[in-house]
């Protein structure tokens, strides 16, 4: 009898992923990142429009305080909202100083929420959700004539230049209807 000895095969012992297998892990954790990264995109932005809506609602509601007081709306000399701040935090300079007048909202000087307040070419402004200055107009100027252009007849316009942040010229009308202005958010 005779025996054939088979060749000894080596076995490895080694353990560990084989290179296919680390790029299938890879793989799957990118694309579960970019979904997610995804879904929270989806999630800021409304909550920055949820954000924005609550801020106009609140201006809006604090300017009708303001009128029934003093028996007019706030007029500047530009769309930001900085006229807005000076006749709602009693700051007479509209760049920080302690109040002198009525306030009504108390929380604009607070320097701790610094997503409500912001500095704009010198002046406080109140801040949108996406961390603009909201636009307000009043339908009044100074010397009590209309004012062309003002959406919301008899009191103000106010409103955010919305999630895409045009347009970033602080005076262009937000009554345009053009693709810087579809989404714009009003109240």
């Amino acid at each position: 009898m005779n025996f054939v000895k088979e060749p000894k095969v080596e076995r490895s012992n080694k353990s560990g992923f084989s290179l296919i297998e680390l790029l299938v892990v890879v793989s799957i954790i990118v694309i579960l990142a970019g979904i997610t990264i995804g879904v929270m995109s989806s999630v800021n932005a409304k909550r920055d429009i949820s954000t924005t809506s609550k801020n106009i609602g609140m201006v809006r509601t604090k300017l009708e305080a303001f009128y029934n007081e003093q028996g007019y709306y706030p007029v500047g000399q530009d769309a930001t909202s900085a006229c807005v701040y000076k006749a709602l935090s009693g700051d007479p300079t509209g760049q920080g100083a302690n109040p002198t007048g009525t306030i009504y909202w108390p929380e604009l000087n607070d320097d701790r929420n610094p997503a409500l307040v912001s500095t704009f070419n010198g002046f406080r402004v109140i801040l949108d959700g996406f961390g603009e200055s909201l636009r307000y107009r009043s339908a009044l100027d100074t010397n009590g004539n209309p004012v062309q252009n003002v959406k919301n007849d008899g009191d103000f316009d106010l409103w955010s230049i919305g999630p895409d942040g045009e347009p970033s010229d602080i005076n262009v009308s937000g009554l345009l209807n053009n693709e810087q202005t579809q989404d714009d958010i009003w109240q």
